[in-house]
């Protein structure tokens, strides 16, 4: 019986990986609500001491920031709900599964503006570094990754619009 080392499997630390960007628009939030509360106890001490208070524009801008932010951080946070109801689906639903030894590999430059591409069995599979669309293995050899032309690898994969998309790799000891 023939071994296999798990390079890559979907799951939770995948999502976290790949969804931490969700949370920029919080940091915006949090920097326009330290402003407005800035703001607040400036506008005392200017109202006491019988001066105009000029900050009623940067308020205004600080409140556009808080809820804007809002609305990025909810529409990022649906956007990702749906790429892993998605991933999740194609879990449920079950995997397509190829093992063979790697053809046509076309390595991703480390400077990127390219994608790693190779097949097993005629069956093609496409990825870069960079696309952060799912959550399938994209994880080019130029930057560490493990697939290489003539190595023999197992996939799980889905198909998501025209290409393949890696929940599941393993490679033979």
């Amino acid at each position: 019986m023939e071994k296999f080392d798990i390079i890559y499997d979907f799951g939770i630390w995948e999502v976290i990986q790949k969804s931490w960007f969700v949370f920029i628009p919080l940091f915006f939030y949090w920097m326009a609500i330290s402003k407005l509360g800035h703001n607040k106890n400036e506008e005392r001490n200017l109202i006491q001491n019988q001066v105009w208070p000029s900050e009623n524009f940067d308020n205004t801008k600080a409140q556009i920031i808080k809820y804007v932010s809002i609305i990025i951080f909810v529409f990022l946070i649906i956007i990702e709900t749906i790429k892993i109801c998605r991933t999740y689906n194609a879990l449920r639903n079950g995997l397509e599964s190829v093992e063979g030894y790697v053809t046509n590999f076309h390595e991703m430059p480390s400077s990127g503006h390219d994608t790693e591409r190779f097949k097993v069995r005629n069956v093609e599979f496409e990825f870069s570094d960079f696309d952060l669309t799912d959550f399938g293995y994209n994880n080019a050899k130029s930057k560490g990754g493990e697939i290489d032309e003539n190595t023999y690898i197992r996939i799980y994969y889905y198909q998501s619009k025209k290409r393949n998309v890696i929940l599941k790799l393993e490679k033979r000891k």
